[in-house]
């Protein structure tokens, strides 16, 4: 695959297996993988790629679910459609009243979760060759606006990912340790650390404060802490690059799976926070099982346990934070679910595409995220826009001089900002979950640039972006799909209140509601924007459920069952039951004393890298 940037075309190729170092190459998939991949557009074999169905089957079929689709139909629905997403643009100043009980975190968490299981792709191709021809869902550059019939979206929209919630963004392929037989190059062997492959590779940043000018920055705490970013490419690694130009990696460029995952500063950091976590268990397995020996026996007993653990906070902290309260339960205790599809796992687009892109509506157009970005820091509060800038993607952030190849030192998130619930200051919480989303977000710095102007335009704006797609992929209206679940549809004055004017305009002219948008003002309504309606609890409820169900490895298919009773444990003896446990395990969050766990006298989390 030549690309998972986030939005790109993902193409398959087949490398040259040159034997060169698998550190230095860029490949993000094993070249097996991709060949497999290849066939499965080419052949129709479907050997790495995997389904996306419909969750709501019945409606499959029926028009009046859909928004119509006819020639005449088109140009009136779509201009509705993007009258209906500038309306969703919040007004530019401060708003506390938007800010909800849920912390910051939780919105990048979500998209952590979505680089993991999701991955779009399109084909077959209809001229036999993924790499020139035409897609049948087609070029959303050349060609004009069509909706694609759900027997078709179907066939030719494949996913990426395998839907387990096992962390391949993180892990790749895995390491290859010394004594193995060697392999085709990949980047996620990249990913791991030279001296200790059991373990995750990090970079380092300063140990001095970075000034700009006359702004004195401070370290971010523990000052003395440099394993702090993401494992990138030096300049010494692109130079020593040997393989295909098209494949030659750039200085910053990060060594993960899933490059998406620095895509902004604060998933980023989660993915860091995830190898920490990682590299601690590692740890742990050989502090307090010593019958676990062999390199690559201690690699795979840790990943078991990180697994498990993020399986069950995904389940136990993230959905039952964010989903009204007795749906998961519902969900949990019973034998059958509602996702049924002919395939051996599938995505419902209903989540993929409306239901789990309610996060969108959580992003912030401001954030107090460390010492430095804060009220009164020299920095001021972080924009939305310095959030992408502090990537790989957005050039690390410092201005020349100072720009290197790692994050300065005082970009790292300072968790505490990030994690607590109850925090008393609103700039800590993520928005509301309601119909409006950020303004930057209607002008996203790093899409849709270098295209024909009509495409830009949609692809810079989220709102339009989200709600077009879902007429491209025909999905069913909000009030259809609400029925189908047997609850009682949003009435007409309620899905237009507290809105704008052409919010109602846009709603009377389309005269039915995209099930995003539904599912975002079923928040407002329903859990005041601090969780999700019935409707969109129950889509995430019987799609994570239904994942981990069909995961024979996972924590609820586990033999006996298994509970963070059954993992690691903080020195106190404090269970894993919470991210900040996670974070705190991981050595990135204070724990309860202020001070940051340590492991034989080092922070916890590094890679045992010099």
């Amino acid at each position: 695959m030549r690309s998972t940037g986030h939005g790109s075309t993902v193409v398959p190729v087949v490398p040259d297996l040159d034997g060169s170092d698998p550190r230095l190459s860029s490949a993000t998939l094993l070249p097996g993988t991709a060949k497999a991949m290849r066939d499965d557009y080419v052949n129709g074999t479907f050997k790495a790629t995997t389904a996306f169905d419909y969750l709501f089957g019945d409606l499959r079929g029926d028009p009046g679910a859909h928004f119509p689709s006819g020639d005449d139909d088109i140009p009136r629905i779509l201009a509705a459609l993007n009258k209906l997403g500038d309306g969703m643009v919040e007004m530019s100043g401060p708003d506390g009243s938007r800010d909800s009980v849920v912390p910051a975190v939780y919105t990048y968490w979500g998209q952590f979760i979505d680089h993991d299981i999701t991955l779009n792709t399109n084909g077959p191709d209809t001229t036999g060759d993924p790499g020139t021809g035409d897609l049948v869902l087609g070029d959303i550059v050349d060609e004009d606006f069509r909706v694609v019939p759900p027997d078709e979206v179907v066939t030719s929209l494949r996913n990426g990912r395998h839907p387990a919630l096992n962390l391949d963004s993180l892990y790749g392929s895995g390491p290859r340790f010394p004594d193995e037989p060697p392999r085709p190059p990949t980047r996620s062997e990249a990913a791991y650390s030279s001296s200790d492959p059991a373990k995750l590779a990090l970079d380092r940043v300063s140990g001095d404060p970075v000034a700009f000018g006359t702004l004195a920055f401070s370290l971010v705490e523990p000052g003395t802490d440099a394993q702090r970013d993401l494992p990138r490419y030096s300049q010494e690694d692109v130079d020593a690059f040997d393989g295909p130009t098209a494949d030659r990696p750039t200085v910053g460029q990060p060594k993960i799976p899933d490059q998406r995952n620095d895509e902004n500063l604060v998933v980023g950091q989660f993915h860091l926070g995830m190898i920490r976590f990682h590299n601690a268990v590692v740890d742990w397995v050989r502090e307090n099982e010593p019958e676990v020996v062999e390199p690559r026996a201690v690699f795979e007993r840790a990943q078991d346990l990180v697994r498990f653990h993020y399986q069950w906070l995904v389940v136990n902290d993230y959905l039952r934070t964010l989903t009204k309260p007795g749906v998961l339960d519902q969900v949990l205790l019973s034998d059958t679910l509602m996702f049924a599809p002919p395939h051996p796992i599938a995505m419902p687009l209903e989540f993929a595409v409306a239901a789990f892109r309610f996060g969108h509506s959580m992003v912030r157009g401001v954030y107090d995220f460390n010492v430095n970005f804060t009220g009164d820091g020299p920095g001021g509060i972080a924009t939305l826009d310095q959030l992408f800038q502090f990537t790989g993607n957005g050039g690390l952030g410092a201005p020349p001089p100072n720009r290197g190849r790692v994050l300065p030192s005082n970009w790292p998130i300072e968790w505490s900002r990030f994690v607590v619930k109850g925090d008393a200051l609103g700039l800590r919480a993520a928005r509301k979950i309601d119909t409006f989303l950020a303004g930057p977000l209607s002008d996203m710095r790093n899409e849709g640039n270098g295209l024909a102007d009509r495409v830009k335009e949609m692809l810079k704006h989220l709102a339009r972006r989200n709600l077009v797609r879902g007429y491209w992929l025909s999905l069913p209206t909000g009030e259809k799909v609400a029925e189908a679940l047997g609850v009682e549809p949003l009435t007409a004055g309620q899905l237009r209140s507290n809105t704008f004017p052409q919010v109602v305009q846009a709603l009377d002219e389309l005269e039915a509601t995209p099930l995003w948008f539904y599912v975002l003002k079923e928040a407002e309504l329903q859990g005041n924007g601090n969780f999700l309606g019935e409707v969109g609890s129950r889509i995430l409820a019987e799609t994570f459920v239904y994942l981990l169900r069909k995961d024979e490895g996972s924590f609820l298919e586990a033999p006996g069952g298994w509970t963070p009773a059954d993992g690691v444990r903080l020195e106190s003896g404090r269970l894993i039951v919470t991210l900040p446990d996670l974070l705190m395990f991981a050595g990135v969050l204070p724990q309860p004393d202020g001070t940051f766990r340590e492991v034989g006298g080092s922070p916890a989390g590094h890679d045992g890298d010099a």
